[in-house]
């Protein structure tokens, strides 16, 4: 089973008052998560796929 995203811009982010646990180091292989600002769009599903068959998209 898999979903694909369209998440628009992707970023590496952590408060500045918390331990920094996300390496912005592109070769430290941390995944980018999508933006969710107020004036962001939300991520949209484009696609579900359930043991091999389509079920959204």
């Amino acid at each position: 089973s898999y979903v694909i995203w369209d998440a628009g811009d992707l970023e590496v982010h952590a408060p500045r008052d918390t331990v920094q646990r996300w390496s912005t180091d592109p070769r430290s292989r941390v995944p980018a998560l999508p933006r969710l600002g107020p004036d962001d769009a939300l991520p949209r599903c484009r696609r579900t796929v359930h043991r091999g068959a389509v079920i959204h998209g």
